[in-house]
């Protein structure tokens, strides 16, 4: 259903589609502002068509040019729609994010992870491992943890979201698939699936 908001009456469908997307970085084009400006494309060209035929021109020189009109008037509408989110997006993260230092705008945008990586700080000094089954969180971890660096046999292991990972504390042994490496202590614990562990 490419316009589910805008089917139920006449005023709705022809209504500019309202803005949708998650911060000032990404207007989303969906498919029903595509489909909008698709029903301005056709308008225009109909309009543009009948208006140079008017004026005498040929069939083929009012549709060449009502095509150029096309795609100026839609590039506008697409630009002015994009001026638009933007201006809300300006608004919206000013009410969101105003007054806040740094580290409570991360916080705030990124949540419990940013929260981990604040109190890993404080145990993590030096190079470091990290397991993580998650696509997103190890790479913002890494980014918050710089200029700390990530490498393998790192003396500190910190496990984030992995669905492989398993800690032993009686056997101080940590296994990950065919990986497994004993002798490691417990150092940190966020919360059973972010916690942080030193080799001995």
């Amino acid at each position: 259903m490419v316009l589910p908001d805008m089917e139920s009456n006449l005023p709705d469908f022809l209504a500019a589609p309202p803005i949708s997307g998650i911060t000032i970085n990404n207007v989303w084009m969906t498919p029903d502002v595509r489909t909008w400006l698709y029903i301005a494309m056709a308008g225009v060209l109909a309009a543009g068509i009948m208006l140079f035929l008017a004026k005498r021109h040929s069939f083929t020189s009012a549709f060449r040019k009502s095509v150029l009109l096309v795609f100026f008037i839609t590039g506008i509408l697409a630009a002015v729609r994009a001026d638009i989110g933007w201006s809300e997006w300006i608004v919206r993260d000013q009410g969101t994010y105003g007054g806040l230092t740094t580290d409570q705008k991360l916080l705030r945008m990124e949540g419990g992870l940013y929260d981990f990586v604040q109190r890993a700080r404080t145990v993590v000094t030096g190079d470091y491992s990290l397991y993580s089954s998650d696509s997103y969180l190890p790479l913002r971890c890494e980014y918050f943890l710089l200029p700390l660096r990530k490498r393998e046999n790192a003396p500190i292991i910190i496990v984030l979201v992995d669905n492989q990972a398993q800690y032993d504390q009686k056997r101080r042994v940590f296994t990950r698939g065919a990986t497994v490496i004993t002798n490691v202590d417990l150092l940190f614990t966020y919360s059973p699936q972010a916690y942080i562990l030193k080799r001995s």
